[in-house]
């Protein structure tokens, strides 16, 4: 294998590490960053990341998406009924709805919470009937799927193709949590530049 080769491979390891560690918009405003540290630190003609490094990057990406995680409460709450995040998960929200089966992770979360319910209620034992009901109504609310999208994207002020209205990408703070101004912050900033 050549140098070449082996460092194409290394990037390519790297990058699905971090695909699998980091949320998207890390990947976004910060990827190419991480990366070319990563690439300045291997060693010549590795074809692949220590596994100490692979861990870090692991460990570090995990650590980032909990502390950007909003509350249980409030996130049941997003899942089952469309109730807004406050602002400072707005980015997480982001990252949700353009994720991979979006629609399908939420409708399985709505079918069972509310299946339950159901079931509950009238005191009867799950059936075939049941299940053929769900996927029926998956059936049904499917051709709504990329207008439900970006009415989500919508309400947290992204363009359907997830930028934000506000182009200003997140800052963090020294606390570790993320902070974007707010469109009314931004307004206030370019009146008082004038």
């Amino acid at each position: 294998m050549t140098s070449s080769d082996a460092a194409s491979t290394y990037e390519r390891r790297c990058r699905l590490l971090m695909r699998l560690a980091y949320p998207p918009r890390f990947r976004e405003f910060r990827g190419a960053e991480l990366m070319g540290t990563l690439l300045d630190l291997s060693e010549p003609g590795k074809s692949s990341p220590t596994l100490r490094d692979c861990l870090d990057i692991i460990r570090s990406g995990l650590i980032l998406r909990l502390r950007e995680h909003p509350p249980p409460w409030p996130w049941l709450r997003y899942q089952l009924t469309h109730y807004r995040l406050p602002w400072q998960y707005r980015w997480w929200a982001r990252d949700d709805i353009q994720g991979r089966f979006f629609f399908e992770r939420r409708f399985i979360l709505v079918v069972f919470f509310y299946g339950l319910l159901f079931l509950v209620i009238s005191q009867s034992s799950p059936s075939y009937a049941h299940m053929v009901g769900a996927l029926v109504a998956y059936l049904i609310f499917l051709p709504f799927k990329g207008s439900e999208r970006r009415r989500l994207l919508a309400k947290y002020e992204f363009h359907p193709n997830g930028t934000s209205y506000v182009p200003v990408p997140p800052k963090v703070r020294p606390g570790g949590r993320a902070h974007e101004p707010k469109p009314d912050d931004v307004q206030r900033i370019k009146r008082l530049g004038q």
